[in-house]
């Protein structure tokens, strides 16, 4: 579960506390931001995006300037794959079992990418990818952790999978990586849309475990692709 004593030091989380204390809560919302359809998953996660744009991350910025090596995201690969098995397991805390079963088709071509880049044992042998996997594992034992920390993946995934098979097709296409996963993902703005509706109907204190669990995954990602760049020795122009 999530500790709630975290949200003390969280600037997402203050920004919570702040907007759930008022009692005028749903107008609170309406009149901060009127043209978007989920008021209260802006009202609530925006911050936390901006803080961890995974497409600002040097690894990814690296990946979109031709910088990496076969080997480095063959460790990529591998590594992020320990963590792409887990989201089958989150949609099924999160009551979707349909989708939990296509996500467990996603694994199979994730993969197949890794294996196209010669490596084929998925593995979390990176301490920020362990501690990636082991919050997620954690978030996903309760209904409102599993929607906040798939959000905090799905809600960027279409940007990342787009910024990712533009690089592969740009700079690497040589290798012949399996382009599958990111071809079908970066379009994907229905399961997003899903979790952002169900994050609107929760209770305030289940918006709380969501907005947290959604903040620890973003960093925690973030902190994934920094323990795989150290750890591959990549470098960024920027």
């Amino acid at each position: 579960m999530i500790i709630l004593s975290t949200m003390a030091t969280s600037p997402v989380s203050k920004n919570l506390r702040e907007i759930l204390a008022g009692e005028d809560f749903k107008t609170k919302f309406e009149k901060k931001i009127l043209t978007i359809k989920f008021q209260v998953m802006q009202a609530l996660f925006s911050p936390v995006f901006e803080q961890y744009n995974l497409l600002e991350h040097p690894f990814y910025l690296a990946w979109n300037e031709g910088k990496l090596t076969k080997e480095q995201m063959a460790v990529y690969a591998a590594g992020y794959g320990s963590f792409i098995q887990l989201i089958s397991k989150g949609w099924q805390a999160a009551g979707e079992q349909a989708i939990a079963r296509e996500e467990e088709e996603h694994y199979v071509l994730w993969k197949n990418f890794a294996e196209s880049l010669a490596t084929k044992n998925i593995r979390a042998n990176i301490s920020q990818v362990h501690e990636l996997v082991s919050s997620v594992k954690n978030c996903f034992g309760s209904y409102a952790g599993a929607l906040g920390a798939l959000y905090a993946f799905e809600a960027q995934q279409p940007a990342t999978a787009s910024s990712k098979l533009e690089g592969l097709k740009k700079h690497y296409s040589n290798w012949q990586a399996d382009e599958t996963y990111f071809t079908i993902h970066q379009a994907d703005f229905e399961e997003p849309a899903l979790l952002e509706e169900k994050i609107n109907s929760l209770s305030k204190e289940e918006k709380l475990v969501a907005a947290l669990a959604c903040e620890e995954t973003c960093s925690l990602l973030w902190n994934a692709l920094t323990g795989i760049m150290e750890h591959t020795g990549t470098q960024c122009l920027n």
